[in-house]
């Protein structure tokens, strides 16, 4: 049987530390990607290709499966349809935009702040 989940005041600090180790780590590993130059080279053999696509592959439903979690349902159906990386790119940009929208007002909730739509 599955442990039960820490109360949230408990799980506050260690989240808000692992969330952003996380995203220090992702903005590390973002900046060590390869310029454009490096990938055109990479691309010239073909095992760094089959390797793209399988991870592509992978990661594609990845996002779409969390977007399915999300309550994103229609989000996910249009990302599965999208074949432009830049269209996908940005479809994950607004399930992130979104997201961090309900974070922030779930943490004024909790602070008892009313959010006063403009």
């Amino acid at each position: 049987m599955a442990e039960p989940d820490p109360p949230r005041e408990e799980a506050g600090p260690e989240f808000a530390r692992g969330l952003f180790d996380s995203l220090v780590l992702g903005t590390r590993l973002g900046n060590e990607l390869p310029t454009a130059e490096q990938r055109g080279y990479a691309e010239t053999f073909p095992p760094f290709n089959q390797a793209m696509a399988l991870s592509g592959g992978q990661l594609s439903g990845m996002i779409s499966g969390f977007m399915g979690q999300q309550a994103q349902q229609a989000a996910a159906e249009r990302f599965g349809q999208l074949e432009d990386a830049s269209d996908r790119f940005e479809s994950v940009v607004g399930l992130s935009d979104r997201l961090l929208e309900r974070v922030d007002s779930d943490l004024d909730a909790a602070r008892g702040l009313k959010n006063h739509a403009v």
